[in-house]
């Protein structure tokens, strides 16, 4: 095969993968995390909730409501004396920036079949986290701009947008600085394969009393991630809560989700950034909020879940297992149903926990959005990452 029908071919494939993957999110991920915010305010409310919204006598529990909430979105009209003021190009900037950083998110890890080897992941982005900081900031451009071009309250409204979102993304970087630091890369998948083992507590008390210079404490059998006994997974949330806790905040200000969507309250919207769009402008908007809360969750998970790592379970350990009664390309393929089953839980678990922050917390002002960024997410961030930082130098320097 020559250079150009390779490189051919790999065009295609990679056009078919993106495909698939805008096909998940938008056709299957974001109807179901819309059906499930309504159905869980709904329990959390005592209320009856969705549930009467059938196509041929067929309701399936209030399945077909996201579909009935787009069709009567996208029949809205925005105020016609402020029309004319409303980009176009803001609203879908903000869907971009809010879907490309899912090219940079592994969903699994790398397998082989015969003398191939795959991951599902788009785009093998070096620094992943640098990258999906950076199209944050791009939405959070736009939805200034959108606001911008309205002038009046809705430059306001802007201005408002823009420094919450500078308070959360400061929040989000330095919660995040520790399990970086953990970790030592930038890389999400590196991460998760880092998680994918096991530590000791019994043995930590052992690393800070060892000597430095001593032979014990310079092998790797002094880690504790590899001491033997019961283990506890190597997970981000295992390792640093604190971090856990403020990652989660700190991403839920800088992306405006609830309760930090102020400009979504009734009392805010002429005030707000949204306040000239309009039926698919406002659709726009209101599918970029979903795409953050899969978005955050898929970051949550990575980061402090340990992906599709399997407790207690190492991928060479399951492959190798499998391979002995089913062969090499059977045992990865197992394993890759295995991961994907695993990394599905705990996303669905991030996402149930931010749909219950949301229904159960009252929302909050511009004023005390940047308020808990300023005055209780970064100092805690700050003694986070000094502590974190003392903790390593007392194991060597590494905990791996």
């Amino acid at each position: 095969m020559s250079q150009e029908e390779t490189l051919g071919s790999a065009f295609w494939v990679l056009v078919a993968a993106a495909s698939l993957l805008l096909g998940v999110l938008l056709g299957v991920l974001v109807p179901l995390v819309a059906w499930a915010e309504r159905k869980q305010a709904a329990l959390v409310g005592e209320r009856p909730g969705i549930g009467r919204t059938a196509i041929a006598g067929v309701g399936l529990a209030g399945l077909f409501q996201p579909l009935a909430d787009t069709l009567k979105l996208l029949s809205k009209r925005g105020p016609a004396s402020t029309a004319r003021f409303a980009p176009a190009w803001g609203p879908a900037l903000v869907v971009i920036a809010a879907v490309l950083p899912f090219a940079a998110i592994p969903w699994s890890g790398r397998y082989t079949w015969g003398d191939t080897s795959f991951s599902l992941l788009l785009a093998d982005v070096e620094g992943g986290i640098l990258y999906i900081f950076a199209l944050a900031a791009v939405g959070g451009l736009a939805t200034v701009w959108s606001g911008a071009a309205q002038g009046g309250v809705g430059l306001i409204g802007a201005f408002r947008s823009a420094a919450r979102g500078l308070s959360g993304d400061l929040a989000l970087l330095f919660s995040l600085l520790p399990m970086l630091l953990i970790f030592g890369s930038l890389h999400l998948a590196e991460m998760v394969a880092w998680q994918d083992s096991g530590f000791s507590l019994f043995d930590l008390p052992v690393a800070f009393s060892a000597d430095a210079s001593s032979p014990s404490a310079s092998s790797p059998s002094a880690s504790p991630l590899s001491a033997s006994g019961p283990t506890w997974p190597a997970w981000g949330i295992f390792l640093n809560p604190p971090a856990f806790v403020l990652v989660l905040t700190a991403a839920s200000v800088r992306a405006g989700l609830p309760p930090f969507n102020a400009e979504s309250a009734d009392a805010e919207l002429m005030g707000g950034t949204r306040s000239a769009h309009a039926g698919a402008s406002l659709g726009f908007f209101a599918l970029a909020a979903r795409l953050q809360t899969i978005l955050v969750a898929a970051l949550l998970t990575l980061v402090f879940l340990g992906g599709w790592s399997i407790p207690w379970i190492p991928q060479a350990t399951l492959v190798g297992g499998i391979a002995e009664y089913l062969g090499d390309g059977v045992a990865n393929a197992i394993c890759l149903g295995l991961h994907l089953a695993s990394f599905a839980c705990k996303f669905v678990a991030m996402v149930f926990l931010q749909l219950m922050i949301r229904s159960s917390l009252p929302r909050l002002g511009y004023e005390r959005s940047m308020d808990l960024c300023w005055k209780i997410i970064l100092p805690a961030a700050f003694i986070d990452l000094a502590l974190t930082a003392l903790v390593l130098n007392g194991l060597g320097g590494d905990l791996a």
